[in-house]
This record gives structure tokens, sequence and C-alpha cells, in this order.
């Protein structure tokens, strides 16, 4: 029977922060209901159990709890809930996975670029046949600076999947869906259909009581995170230019509300230099309720948003929503935004910024002639609408046959590791330079330097149940599977070898491929090989492998750390390779023997029989 499952997993991570539900998780808790009632077919919330790479149905009291979350809920509240969310995500431990099928449509609403572990589970659901309908919010990392390169790199990772996995990619602006667009056309690869969702206001008048003011004198206010793209650092200079030429009494102060983000180190420094431009600049970081950002909305003389890059803007429609004049920049989808209603300036332009507030925001009675036109022509649009939008895509994704498997293309005898490569040490300090370079900058089989962009193969390559990726590879546990997916890159024999990671142990693994079956021990931090058959170069080959036991490890698993495509007659590399883990084996097996904890229990081993040399 075809289900429809929508992953909540950002949501119910989001709310254990006892945070203010903002940004994207308001898009979750508002959509899912709607989706749940109007879906047509059988709809189910899933949150993915990181540690085991499932996913999990939540209860119907966990449903109730989490998405009818109040938008106005206190403190309290908020603990409350987080307990909940707590609860829910410790029960997913061992509670029995859902079933994934090709009948399944499984349906991501939230951030799934920063959640790795999230993103693996996709694939690897995609990769058993199920339609996967994500949502899409924008292309900032990709299209804006301001991000950190590990941000940067999982958004790629995440731009990846979705190229190649997606059935639908509904998106929230028009202006998202066209930059998704041209990505996949830089990319060579045709975009996944999708609606445009458009969003709503997060908050409006009538919902809470706005009756007092917040603030003690005459304000603007600027809401969003605070980072480098959100351009706070534009407004912090153009008001200084604002007090500068009109003076104190004449400029209302300036309100920031919104988290501390990233990037942001210029903003923060003036704005402690100069105090806040001694006090005419206020920023509130904590998390604001919902009713004390509407009685922000509702008190203040006008509104501010110089951001460079939106995937809609917020701020700019709940700003319309109130009545208040929204001075935004013209760029990304803020127009789309405050389509005829905001004032525009120049984006990036502090001169321009400057010229618009003066003319829009202290001119008091052009100000109040774009109030009246704002009070009478503004229209909101609903969350049914996006959740139509988004039901729309879904029964797209179940009318349409699954997305074909991706075999990774690979170079003979190219080693892929895993792990993404950790940051290199300042080049100043060499000797720690020179020992990255050395160790985590080489493959651990091969010692080949070690590609930038090695996850572009890996996460097409290699899919599977893993649970949350390690700074070494991925952990495969008894029962959990690893498949991998590459297309032979030249005509004849070849084999895939397989790192595994150093630690006291042995596993027994099945594995199953055209090369035929295996089945063996392994000691952990050796190499496996499995052999791929025989076949024409450009075909696509698969080997699945299972851990069936792991009682005699440490740990509990088998560990991957990279993987290597070679000739079956290429006995000197798989000789290199061997060497390698030999050697690894041998530093491990050094340090073990002269642990304090060895010399104690050698006497418990002689007893066993285990030796205790």
């Amino acid at each position: 029977m075809s289900a429809t499952l929508l992953d909540v997993t950002d949501l119910i991570e989001f709310l254990q922060r006892c945070e203010s539900v903002s940004g994207v998780q308001r898009v979750i808790a508002e959509t899912a209901p709607l989706l749940f009632r109007g879906a047509g077919h059988p709809a189910v919330a899933v949150i993915l159990d990181r540690p085991s790479g499932r996913f999990v149905a939540l209860t119907g009291d966990e449903s109730k709890a989490m998405l009818d979350v109040p938008r106005s809920a206190t403190p309290p509240d908020r603990d409350a809930i987080a307990a909940v969310a707590t609860g829910a995500l410790l029960r997913a431990r061992t509670a029995a996975p859902i079933d994934i099928t090709p009948d399944t449509v499984l349906v991501f609403l939230g951030a799934v670029w920063i959640n790795d572990a999230l993103m693996l589970a996709a694939r690897d659901a995609g990769a058993r046949g199920a339609r996967l309908v994500f949502l899409l919010y924008d292309l900032t990392p990709v299209l804006e600076t301001g991000h950190t390169a590990a941000v940067n790199m999982l958004f790629e990772r995440y731009l990846a999947l979705v190229v190649q996995a997606a059935s639908a990619v509904p998106a929230i602006s028009k202006a998202s869906r066209d930059d998704f667009v041209r990505y996949c056309e830089q990319a060579g690869r045709a975009a996944p259909p999708g609606e445009v969702t458009g969003l709503p206001c997060g908050i409006g008048p009538g919902r809470f009581d706005t009756t007092s003011t917040p603030w003690p004198r005459p304000y603007a206010l600027l809401v969003g995170t605070v980072e480098a793209r959100k351009n706070h650092l534009l407004a912090l200079k153009g008001w200084q230019r604002l007090v500068e030429r009109h003076g104190q009494d004449a400029v209302p102060d300036l309100v920031c509300i919104g988290r501390l983000g990233w990037h942001a180190d210029e903003f923060l420094q003036q704005y402690v230099a100069t105090q806040g431009l001694s006090g005419k600049v206020s920023l509130l970081s904590n998390s604001v309720s919902d009713v004390d950002l509407a009685r922000f909305y509702a008190h203040a003389d006008f509104t501010v948003y110089p951001s460079r890059y939106e995937g809609w803007g917020l701020p700019v429609s709940e700003s319309l929503a109130f009545g208040k004049v929204a001075i935004t920049a013209n760029n990304s989808s803020l127009p789309e935004a405050g389509g005829e209603l905001a004032s525009y300036f120049t984006s990036d332009d502090v001169d321009d910024f400057v010229r618009v507030v003066e003319i829009e925001g202290l001119d008091v009675t052009a100000r109040a002639t774009r109030e009246a036109r704002i009070a009478e022509e503004f229209e909101d649009l609903t969350w049914q609408h996006v959740a139509d939008c988004i039901s729309h895509d879904i029964a797209r994704a179940h009318a349409q046959e699954a997305r074909k498997p991706v075999f990774a293309e690979v170079e003979l005898g190219r080693e892929y590791v895993l792990a993404t490569v950790g940051e290199a040490p300042d080049s100043g300090y060499a000797d720690q330079y020179m020992r990255h370079l050395q160790s985590e900058g080489l493959s651990p089989m091969l010692r080949q330097p070690r590609g930038t962009r090695d996850f572009e193969t890996v996460d097409a390559a290699v899919i599977g149940t893993f649970g949350s990726p390690q700074a070494w590879g991925n952990e495969l546990r008894p029962g959990r599977r690893a498949d991998f997916r590459i297309m032979r890159p030249v005509d004849g024999p070849l084999v895939l070898l397989v790192a595994t990671r150093s630690m006291p142990g042995v596993v027994r693994i099945d594995a199953v491929g055209p090369g035929g079956p295996v089945h063996e021990e392994v000691y952990l931090g050796s190499v496996i090989t499995l052999p791929l058959g025989s076949g024409a170069a450009g075909e696509p080959a698969q080997v699945s492998l299972t851990v069936t036991d792991a009682q005699d490890s440490v740990e509990g698993f088998l560990g991957i750390r990279s993987f290597v495509v070679l000739g079956a007659d290429d006995l000197k590399s798989q000789v290199v390779a061997l060497k390698s883990t030999a050697d690894a084996l041998r530093q491990e097996l050094d340090f073990v023997l002269n642990t304090r904890s060895w010399k104690v229990t050698a006497p418990l081993r002689r007893l066993k029989g285990r030796g205790a040399s």
C-alpha cells in the first residue's frame, strides 16, 4: 500500500533546545498537521534515529504534543515540549523501524543539509526505491559567502543528493526554484519538477495581545539571524549616517532581533565598539517569543531588511501583515515577499539604503501614505496554500516511477575516503601542517593524497544503513548493509578493496556481487577484498556487504574507511594496500601491548587460554 512519510527530525531536535519555533522549523510545524489531514495517501510522521540510520514513526501522543506546538509557547511550555522531544528521540533507539518500500514517498520539510546522518538515510531510502520529496528553501551556501567551509560542503552534498535522488522539489519562492534549475543545468542534470509555494507570515496581527509597547522610545525593527548574509553591518552604518545627518532625536532607535549566527564578527565588533551607536542600536539575541515579536512589529515605526540573499524573506511579509512600511533590499526572493507594497533600495548600497529610509521611514507623511496602501491591499498567503502545493508534489511523486539508481564513476586505482578531509592546520605551524599532510592528508591503503571533493563520488557510491558518520568513516553494525555501486572504469575483471578501521577484534561478513559470494572473518584494521567479476567499461556493478556477527569486537561494529577499485591482476597495488594495513595493525598491537590494562589482565587471559604475552 502506498504511504507518505513526513520526516520531522529537524523540528523535533530543535524543540529539544527549548527555543521558540521560527524559520524552517515553523514551516514544518505549520504544514505537517495540514499534510496529515489532507494527504491523498496515509501520512505518518517519522524521525531519524541517528545511531542506527533508521526512521521511526512518532506515536499519536508525540505528534499531538510536538506538531501542534502553541505559537505563543512560554518558556515553561517549551520545557515540557522539550521533554517530549527528548523522550521521542530516546524511544527511537529501541523502537522498530518503519518499513520503507518502493511504494513509499518520503517527504523532507526541514534543514536536511545540516544533518549528514539524515542525508545518508535519505540516500538509502531512495536506493530501496522510495520516492523522495525535498522542500527547497534556498541555495545560500553555494551562492552567498558567509558560511563555514564545513557548512558549504554539507550543503553541496545535500544538493547532490537532491539532484540525483529527488522525485519532486517544491521551493518556497520562484527565485529559489530558478536558482536550483540553474544549479542543475550547470551540473549537467535535469532539475526534478516542483511547485512554488511562497510562505505565509510566521506571525500576524490578531493572534496576540499587542496593546503594550515593548520599547520605551520610537524604533525601527530588523528581524533576522545575526550573520554576515543578513547585512546588519549595512544597517548599522546607515543608522550612523542618519544620526549624523539628522541628530539623535530625529532618528528612531534600531532594534535588531535574532539569534547570533556565523561570520557576523565585523558587525558585532562595531556594535560593541560604538556601544550600539551610543544606545541608538540595540541587539536582542536571546530567544524572543512570538507574542513579544508581535508586539515589536505592532509598535515599530517601520522595518528594515538589508539581507543580501534570501529564500523568501518572512520579516518583509510579516512587516506588511502588521501594516508597517518594509524597507528591503531588491535581491533574490525579496521582491516576491514584498510585492508592490515594500519599499526597495539597491542591494548592499548604504547610500541608497539611507535615501530610502529618509523618504519612506523618517518622512511621517510619506510613511502614513504607504501604510494606508498596505492596509488596503496586503493579502497574506495561507499555510493551507503551502500544504496544497506540497501535496501536489507528493501526488506527483506517488505517480512517478522511482528514480533510477545512481552508479558512481570512479577512477581505476584511485582510493576514495569516506570521511571528509579535516581543515589543515595553519601552515605557520610547520610541524602540525606536515603531520596533517602525512596522516589525515593521505588515504589509508595506498597513501595517496586525498581529494577534497571525494564526497561527490563517495556519497553516490557507498549507500547503506550506517547511522551517524564518524570522523574516520562509517560504522556498519550486525544486520546492517553497505552497498558499493560503481560504473566499471575499464574492461575486464576487477576487485574492490575496502579499508576497515583498526581496533581490537574480529567480525564476520557476508558479501554478494558479480564476482560471487564472500563469507569470511575480518580482523578489524585489515583490508576486505570483494571481487567484482568481469565486464565492460561503463557497465554498472554493485556488491553488497553485510556484517553478520561482531561479538568478538570491542566496539561491536565494522568501521569502513575507504575503498578502491583495482584490476584483478594489479597485484602490486593490492600488496601496497595490504602492507599499509599491516603497518597500521602493527601500531595498534604495539599500543595495546603497552597499555596497563593489557598487562593487568594477563593472568585472566592465561586462565582463559588466550595467552598473556
